[in-house]
């Protein structure tokens, strides 16, 4: 059945809305759909269950849901945009303590009142909400009727009393802004790619680059966003489906073609989720940008649609939504849990105005600016502006966050000069910045500085309290664990699987989680070993696990036998070590130079992770 499908069914990368009963859809035809499309498969106790509530639960998959023919209505309209009576903000309804606000449209009674995206919604009218309540339900009025707000912010409780109505649900908003063309776009649907174009073909000769603000952006059609992407990109692969079989689909050529060869800057959040992450994914695999914010929200699972028009168990308007595929970016990275780490890391506070001193013009006197290369583009900052009162912490917290792959040259009017890192810090100061480089105090002229550097940089590795990084010292596995499980920004496990990692040690989490993922494995007895110092080939045997999870490169490699040549060069490797081995060589993540029983040290465990990284374009470089 899932063959016959699959050239039948809308791909949805949104977010979830709510799970709930199911009504006409019988619990057999269910099964049928759920034991043959979802994509990690269903435990036989599973679909055992006398109820598709039951299933559903014990799936524990927020995206997998059934939705009455009110709810796909409503869903359709999150996504493609109309005129709704509420009060214009899009809610992400995986049951948390709340439910939280993911965007906020503009003219609406929710940001008049002052909610703001990430706010978790917990109560309406003074009735607390629970998994089972849809919260549109209390929310959606008729025009002209109040309704009181409670949300969480921050750890506290705040009250917003608001009036309900009409609201348009503009997907696409564009404007010229300080030099950028500025498209902010809060869903992939129908008309996001034509509004785009249009948003360019108005203001391309008014731009040199082009901002698209991803930051509250849940998601949306996979078509549309890869037809929204074609415009800064061009045509070509713009996603890989991964099934339950393993098999990878290319996903079909966008109906769109390249509108315009200047840079664009994406923005994101950690709400920005599925086709913002796709998107972000294309601009990185092609390099026709950078991303600027934080690392966004890691949903990598896309979903199949059932209703009446693509299957013969749906009547009566109503639909089920499957987790049916994993998604890869072009260049073969996934974005599931880990997330888009954007090109620079930027605070939620400083984004935009980072953003927007990146949008000055190239000048036929650069006198007093900087030139930066990033990721195959060339952004120019005007320090005249730059240094305006408003505009000095997100100069500070830009400089800060540049790569070492980032090349700067400053200009006096004459010629560029090249900044590296001391240059750079030197000029920051004297420029009466409150300069504070992301580097630590002992990686000059350690055989892995750049590595290292680039590690703390995106905040993935930090230092002891002195400052340093000790790059020298030994590596425990618990300490291993901790360095992968914050590259990958893996949530913490929750049951310990093993005999000798206590709840509540600080490594305990980062473990746990990694073991969910089926990284690393304790000892026969038991036992994991925290204190454990780990080997090189030990650390080499769980990076290669990662690249496998990870990464199509990674996937595919391990699927192959060692060859005769691959055996002797690989030979002082215990035996499960060797297809890791060359895995990760042919990867370009080995270092020189340690023998495979060796001791790992900080510094070589952060030069395997950093090189792994960019090799399966985790590192946006």
């Amino acid at each position: 059945m899932k063959k016959l499908l699959s050239s039948l069914l809308a791909l949805c990368l949104s977010l979830s809305l709510l799970l709930v009963p199911a009504s006409a859809l019988e619990l057999d035809q269910a099964k049928e759909l759920l034991s043959d499309l979802y994509v990690e498969g269903v435990p036989e106790d599973v679909l055992a269950m006398d109820s598709l509530d039951e299933i559903l639960k014990a799936l524990g998959d927020p995206y997998t849901f059934y939705m009455t023919a009110e709810q796909y209505d409503a869903f359709n309209q999150s996504v493609n945009g109309r005129s709704v009576t509420g009060i214009g903000a899009t809610v992400e309804t995986a049951f948390d303590g709340g439910y939280r606000i993911m965007s906020v449209l503009p003219q609406s009674p929710a940001i008049e009142a002052g909610i703001r995206p990430g706010d978790i919604l917990v109560a309406v009218d003074g009735v607390d909400l629970t998994a089972e309540v849809d919260p549109r339900i209390p929310i959606v009025g008729e025009e002209g009727t109040s309704l009181t707000l409670t949300v969480k912010r921050d750890g506290q409780l705040l009250e917003f009393k608001l009036v309900r109505r009409t609201v348009d649900i503009p997907i696409v908003t564009y404007e010229l802004k300080n030099g950028a063309g500025y498209i902010e776009c809060i869903s992939f649907g129908s008309s996001t790619a034509a509004t785009m174009a249009e948003a360019i073909e108005s203001l391309e000769d008014k731009t040199s680059v082009w901002i698209v603000d991803l930051r509250s952006n849940p998601g949306g059609d996979s078509g549309a966003t890869a037809d929204a992407a074609s415009l800064f990109i061009g045509r070509g692969t713009m996603l890989y489906f991964r099934d339950g079989d393993g098999t990878h689909y290319r996903d079909l050529l966008p109906r769109y073609t390249k509108m315009t060869d200047k840079p664009v800057i994406v923005l994101t959040s950690e709400h920005s989720a599925s086709g913002s992450e796709l998107f972000s994914g294309d601009v990185r695999a092609y390099r026709s940008g950078i991303a600027l914010g934080q690392r966004s929200f890691g949903k990598g699972t896309a979903q199949v649609v059932l209703d009446e028009r693509n299957c013969t168990y749906m009547v009566d308007g109503e639909a089920m939504k499957i987790t049916a595929y994993r998604f890869f970016s072009p260049d073969g990275a996934t974005n599931h849990i880990t997330g888009v780490l954007p090109t620079l890391l930027i605070s939620p506070e400083n984004t935009e105005s980072a953003a927007l001193l990146l949008s000055c013009a190239p000048s036929p006197h650069p006198e007093n600016h900087l030139k930066i290369d990033l990721a195959g583009q060339t952004f120019y900052i005007s320090l005249a502006e730059a240094l305006k009162e408003e505009n000095r912490s997100a100069l500070t917290e830009l400089l800060e966050a540049l790569p070492p792959s980032a090349q700067v040259r400053y200009s006096t009017g004459q010629s560029w000069n090249r900044c590296d890192p001391v240059v750079l810090s030197s000029l920051a100061k004297t420029l009466g910045l409150d300069f504070i480089p992301r580097t630590l105090s002992d990686t000059d002229g350690t055989p892995y500085q750049r590595e290292i550097d680039t590690l703390t940089t995106y905040r993935i590795l930090s230092g002891y309290e002195d400052g340093g990084f000790h790059p020298a010292d030994p590596v425990t596995r618990a300490q291993f664990c901790t360095m992968v499980a914050s590259a990958l920004d893996l949530p913490d496990g929750k049951n310990s699987k093993f005999s000798d990692v206590r709840d509540g040690a600080w490594y305990a989490g980062a473990v746990t989680g990694m073991a969910d993922m089926g990284f690393v494995s304790g000892y026969g007895d038991g036992r994991f070993g925290p204190g454990d110092i780990i080997s090189y080939q030990e650390m080499v045997a769980i990076l290669s696990r990662v690249a496998v999870w990870a990464s199509m490169d990674g996937y595919y490699l391990n699927q192959e036998e060692l060859t005769q040549e691959e055996q002797a060069k690989f030979g002082d490797y215990v035996q499960w070590a060797q297809i890791p081995a060359r895995n990760l060589d042919a990867l370009e993540a080995l270092v020189e130079g340690p023998a495979p029983t060796d001791a790992g040290t900080r510094e070589v465990a952060a030069a395997m992770l950093c090189r792994l990284m960019e090799s399966i374009s985790l590192i946006w470089n």
